[in-house]
């Protein structure tokens, strides 16, 4: 059955209901579609498991916010306090004495940003499993009619129309400094901010750079191929891109002479200009000019956490700017690539200390 998306009493009785019988219930959430269950319910959350196609990783709970600290130790309370509720998933220690199925010494914990969820997570006392709606290793499921021609067994789909979103960011907090396990809807950065210093990421997660000038043949690329010379590819991938439209051009001359003056290579760049995609896609933009500055915020403003002046790096100076070198001669461009050079090191060293003791 498929239930219409409402707050009233009436409905959020039916979904108590449901999952007090131990039964699977798909429900919307402010990222992604979902599959919920009772989560002290063991028949439920093996049930939940075997739909899943899931062995023996844990499902993240659901918990009204003033009721986390009885199920796990509550540490870290900046990032907690700013981000839930919120799309972060929190991994904390679970207090001695709290039985859950499928539960190991750590439980990941979640309090989505939408008034039907939350209604849900107080009036059911229960912590509710959560897992993404689709088998594993499959896309998750974005309507709620696909959900119910590919899961013919689930008695009820509430209606929250279409929902594309990336999941929830998931951040270990049972270590110090806490460590990000997956990228997710919450900037890398604005945790950062949160926690007032930097966090660790997981190997296998890359810290996508974007650099961002003009014409995307001058300067953007230099940064592009120098920063790659001081960073693991494994740990960190960069991009450039211009505020100008028009794909395709390749770097100026100058700027494939310089670049490899620092043992780095713009053999096949072809320019292209910014998008949202390419904003959403970086954890940090590095942008040469305020004029970037105002064209990638005006683009996409939830990104102000994440976007800034490549000379205003960990510094304020007077003049912030690298000029355009494009029409000069080389000196020009080796001058500008030295400008870069100091906060091209420093990004790379921040980006490398993240993953400092990651396995």
């Amino acid at each position: 059955m498929i239930m219409p998306l409402k707050t009233d009493s009436p409905t959020i009785d039916r979904i108590c209901t449901m999952l007090g019988d131990g039964k699977i219930v798909a429900l919307p959430t402010d990222t992604i579609y979902g599959f919920a269950v009772d989560a002290q319910n063991k028949k439920a959350v093996e049930e939940l498991a075997c739909l899943k196609g899931r062995e023996t990783k844990p499902f993240v709970l659901f918990i009204a916010k003033d009721r986390i600290s009885h199920y796990v130790k509550i540490v870290n309370e900046r990032i907690i306090e700013r981000f839930l509720p919120g799309a972060l998933t929190v991994i904390l220690k679970k207090r001695s004495g709290i039985e859950l199925p499928r539960s190991g010494e750590t439980i990941g914990i979640r309090v989505p940003d939408m008034p039907f969820i939350l209604k849900l997570l107080d009036m059911y006392e229960h912590p509710i499993a959560v897992t993404s709606a689709n088998r594993s290793g499959e896309n998750p499921l974005t309507s709620p009619f696909e959900i119910a021609e590919h899961f013919t067994d689930i008695p009820l789909v509430i209606n929250g129309g279409t929902l594309l979103s990336d999941p929830s960011t998931v951040i270990d907090c049972t270590c110090t400094p806490p460590v990000i396990t997956r990228k997710g809807v919450i900037p890398i950065q604005s945790i950062e901010d949160a926690y007032h210093e930097f966090v660790r990421i997981s190997a296998g997660i890359r810290f996508n750079v974007l650099f961002v000038c003009t014409g995307n043949s001058c300067r953007s690329p230099m940064a592009e191929a120098i920063l790659r010379t001081f960073v693991q590819p494994d740990h960190c991938e960069v991009r450039s891109a211009g505020t100008l439209p028009g794909f395709g051009m390749p770097a100026s001359e100058h700027a494939k002479t310089v670049v490899r003056d620092f043992r780095g290579t713009l053999a096949g760049h072809q320019s292209q200009p910014v998008t949202p995609a390419l904003i959403m896609w970086a954890d940090a933009i590095f942008v040469m000019a305020r004029k970037h500055l105002e064209y990638v915020r005006q683009l996409v403003p939830a990104v102000k956490m994440k976007v800034s002046l490549l000379k205003e790096y960990k510094q304020k100076t007077r003049n912030p700017e690298i000029e355009d070198p494009v029409g000069l001669d080389i000196d020009a461009y080796r001058k500008t690539a030295e400008e870069m050079l100091p906060f091209l090191r420093a990004i790379a060293r921040d980006i490398e200390y993240r993953y400092k003791g990651s396995a």
